[in-house]
C-alpha cells in the first residue's frame, strides 16, 4: 500500500472548488476502481495542477491510495449519487463544515503514512471538473537525505536504508547519526557502543572482501563464516565486558614505485569486522565536519573529481605558482596522543575511545616477533584511512582554511587526497611563506616534510606565456599518478595537460610482466587471457583523462609485447610466431586505449566540487590553542 501525500493549502478558508477536489481526495466511499480506470458511474473528474510539482511525484489510481478513515463522517455516504456537485452553494457550505472540523484534522494526523505537506514554491492552482483526484504519492526517494530539497520518507519499524550526501547507500540508523553530527556541530556523542550488536557486525562481516590474505592468526572470511553467528555473539559478549583485545598485524612488505619496500599491515578477520563498524559510525560522524579541500577515502568522492578540482583551479583561476608537498612516512609516523585529542573533539563515549587506542597500540608481528609501537597507524587497515583524514583534517585543512588564507592577499586553493596534497597560488611570496609555515605545523604534530620530493614551482597560464616568450621549459609535478604540464590546445590557447607518470607506467608494466610470467602455466591461455582483459579495462578507467591517449596506447602496445613473449614461453617448443598471434589477437581482441573522463569539458557546463570549505556546516570545530 503506498503512501498518500495531501497538499494543504495553508489557508483558514478553503475556497469551494479547491474545498471539492481536496474532499473527494480523501473520501473512500466512492465506487470500486480497477486496475487504474476512474471510479465506475463516475461522469466528472477533476484535474489538480500543482505549480513547481517535482517530478518524482506521479499519480495513481484511487484504488492504490491509503484510505483514511473508513467510516467516518468526513464525508457523508449519501453524496455517492450526486452527479453535479460543481458550483452547488450547499455543497460548498458542507464542505467546508466538515472538512474544517476538528474530526478531519484528527483523523488526518492519525492515519499512519499520511503526510500534509505544503507545495514547494507555495502556490496550488486547482481546475476542478468533476468529482474525485487521482491520489498522489512519492514515486522516487529523490533528495530525501542528504541533499537539497525535501521529500517524503517513509518510517517503519525496520532498517531500512537511505542515502546521505556522499551518495552511499548507509541504514537508517547511521542516518540518524549523520543527521544529528549535521544539525550540532558542536555535540560530542557520549553513548555509541551500543551500535556493535551482532546484526550490526553482521552486515559489516559481509562487506569484508573474500581474496584477501589472512592475519597472524591464520583464519581466512570463509573459515570464520562456518560458525558466524556463534563467533559474532562470542566477539559482542567480550567488548560488553571490555575483554575484546585485538590481535597483533601481520607485516609484509611491496615494492615502491620509486624504490624501496612500503610496510603494510594486515589484521585478523575479527579485527577487520570491529574495525568496519568502527569506520562506519565515525564516519557518520566526521563526514559533516570534513571540509571540501579532501577528497580521499570518502563516500561519493575520487581522485578523478581530485584532479577535476587542480583542473579547475589552473585553468580558471590566477594560479601562478605549486607548492607540491609531500609528509615523509605519514602513516609511520602518527602520533598516538595528538589523535585521541582529535578524536575526543567529536567522541566522549570512553568505549570507542578505548577500542581505538588498542588499535592504534596493538603489536606488529615480524618473522615471528611481536613488536610494539608507539605511534603510527597500520598501512592497510580499514580504520587507518579514516583516521588518516581525521588527522590531517585539524593539523593541515582546518588550519589552512581558517587560519592561512584568511591572511592571504591572492589566490590560495588546498587540494588533498589521504596524505598526498598540492596547493595552488597566486603570489611568490605568499607561496614561499606557506612552505616553511608548513613545515613549522607539521613538526607540532609530530610529522615530517620531505626535503627531496617538495618544492615550490612557477605553474599556471602566464608562467607559461612568460616562458614561452623566453624559451625557457616549464617544470612539471607529480600528483595521484599523473604528471601536470602546461601546453596548448590546437588552436593555442592554455591548456592543463596531464598523462601518465614515469614512475607509475614502468611500476604498471613490471607489475603485469611479473603476472603473466607466473599464471603462463597455472591456468590456461583462454582463462588468463580474460584476466588480462580485465587488467587493461581497469588501466584505462583510471588513467583514461583526456590528453593521456598517447600514454595508452604505449602501454597497450607493450601489454601486447609482452603477452606474446610469455604465451611463447609455456613450454621448450614454440607456441606460435608473430602472425599466428596477430591472427589470435584478431580473433580474441583486447580493449583497446579508450578516454572516460573528460576534463577538458569544463566550458560545456561541468560542474566542479566547490571550493568553499564551509558549504552545509553552520559551525566548524577545532582544537583548542591550535
Amino acid at each position: 500500500m503506498k503512501q498518500l501525500e495531501l497538499f494543504s493549502l495553508n489557508k483558514r478558508e478553503i475556497q469551494p472548488q479547491q474545498r471539492l477536489a481536496t474532499d473527494c481526495v480523501a473520501n473512500s466511499a466512492y465506487g470500486e476502481v480497477t486496475n487504474h480506470m476512474e471510479p465506475e458511474g463516475a461522469r466528472y473528474w477533476a484535474v489538480t495542477q500543482v505549480k513547481g510539482l517535482s517530478p518524482e511525484i506521479t499519480v495513481v489510481s484511487e484504488a492504490e491510495a491509503v484510505h483514511l478513515a473508513e467510516g467516518n463522517s468526513l464525508i457523508s455516504d449519501k453524496r455517492r449519487g450526486d452527479k453535479n456537485l460543481t458550483g452547488s452553494e450547499t455543497t460548498a457550505r458542507y464542505q467546508k463544515d466538515r472538512v474544517g472540523t476538528r474530526e478531519a484534522r484528527s483523523v488526518l494526523r492519525e492515519c499512519k503514512g499520511v503526510c500534509v505537506s505544503k507545495p514547494i514554491d507555495g502556490k496550488l492552482r486547482q481546475k476542478t471538473l468533476g468529482e474525485s483526484d487521482r491520489s498522489i504519492v512519492v514515486r522516487k526517494q529523490g533528495n530525501a537525505c542528504g541533499a537539497k530539497g525535501s521529500a517524503v520518507m517513509s518510517r517503519g519499524g525496520r532498517d531500512t536504508s537511505s542515502t546521505h550526501r556522499g551518495g552511499q547507500r548507509k541504514s537508517t540508523k547511521l542516518s540518524s547519526l549523520f543527521v544529528r553530527a549535521r544539525e550540532n556541530p558542536q555535540m560530542r556523542f557520549t553513548s555509541l557502543a551500543h551500535w556493535l550488536t551482532v546484526d550490526f557486525l553482521r552486515e559489516c562481516f559481509r562487506e569484508l572482501k573474500r581474496n584477501k590474505a589472512s592475519g597472524v592468526d591464520g583464519v581466512t572470511v570463509e573459515e570464520y563464516e562456518v560458525d558466524l553467528e556463534e563467533n559474532l555473539k562470542g566477539l559482542v559478549e567480550r567488548l560488553k565486558k571490555k575483554l575484546y583485545r585485538p590481535q597483533p598485524v601481520r607485516r609484509v612488505y611491496i615494492p615502491k614505485p620509486t624504490g624501496g619496500k612500503r610496510p603494510l599491515g594486515i589484521p585478523a578477520v575479527e579485527d577487520k569486522i570491529v574495525q568496519m563498524g568502527l569506520k562506519k559510525i565515525l564516519e557518520a560522524i566526521y563526514e559533516v565536519d570534513f571540509l571540501n579541500v579532501s577528497f580521499g577515502f570518502r563516500a561519493g568522492r575520487s581522485s578523478h573529481q581530485a584532479l577535476d578540482a587542480v583542473n579547475e583551479a589552473v585553468m580558471s583561476r590566477p594560479v601562478n605558482y605549486i607548492v607540491d608537498m609531500d609528509i615523509e612516512k605519514f602513516f609511520d609516523s602518527v602520533d598516538h596522543e595528538w589523535m585521541m585529542k582529535f578524536l575526543k573533539e567529536r567522541i566522549s563515549d570512553p568505549n570507542i575511545l578505548r577500542l581505538v587506542g588498542r588499535f592504534l597500540r596493538t603489536g606488529v608481528m615480524e618473522e615471528g616477533q611481536c613488536h610494539q609501537v608507539d605511534r603510527g597507524t597500520p598501512q592497510g587497515g580499514i580504520l587507518s584511512p579514516l583516521l588518516a583524514n581525521i588527522y590531517l583534517h585539524y593539523c593541515l585543512d582546518l588550519w589552512f582554511e581558517k587560519r592561512v588564507r584568511r591572511q592571504l592577499r591572492g589566490y590560495a586553493r588546498l587540494i588533498r587526497y589521504a596524505d598526498d596534497f598540492v596547493i595552488c597560488f597566486q603570489k611568490a611570496e605568499e607561496a614561499k611563506g606557506f612552505g616553511k609555515a608548513l613545515k613549522e605545523r607539521m613538526d607540532k604534530f609530530c610529522l615530517k616534510i620531505s626535503e627531496e620530493k617538495s618544492r615550490i614551482i612557477p605553474f599556471g597560464r602566464y608562467p607559461y606565456y612568460t616562458a614561452q616568450k623566453s624559451g625557457r621549459k616549464m617544470e612539471t609535478f607529480d600528483f595521484l599518478g599523473f604528471t601536470h604540464y602546461c601546453t596548448r590546445t590546437r588552436r593555442g590557447y592554455f591548456r592543463l595537460g596531464r598523462k601518465t607518470s614515469k614512475a607509475k607506467l614502468r611500476e604498471r608494466l613490471k607489475e603485469t610482466n611479473r603476472w603473466l610470467k607466473e599464471v603462463r602455466n597455472m591456468i590456461k591461455l583462454k582463462d588468463w587471457w580474460e584476466v588480462l582483459r580485465l587488467k587493461l579495462t581497469g588501466h584505462y578507467r583510471y588513467y583514461g583523462v583526456s590528453g593521456n591517449m598517447p600514454e595508452l596506447r604505449a602501454y597497450y602496445k607493450q601489454v601486447i609485447r609482452l603477452a606474446y613473449k610469455w604465451g611463447n614461453r609455456r613450454s621448450q617448443k614454440q607456441s606460435f610466431n608473430w602472425r599466428q598471434f596477430q591472427k589470435y589477437l584478431k580473433y580474441n581482441p583486447l580493449p583497446r586505449p579508450k578516454i572516460y573522463h573528460l576534463t577538458y569539458a569544463s566550458s560545456s557546463g561541468r560542474s566542479y566540487i566547490t571550493e568553499e570549505p564551509y558549504a552545509g556546516n553552520l559551525h566548524v570545530r577545532f582544537c583548542e590553542g591550535h
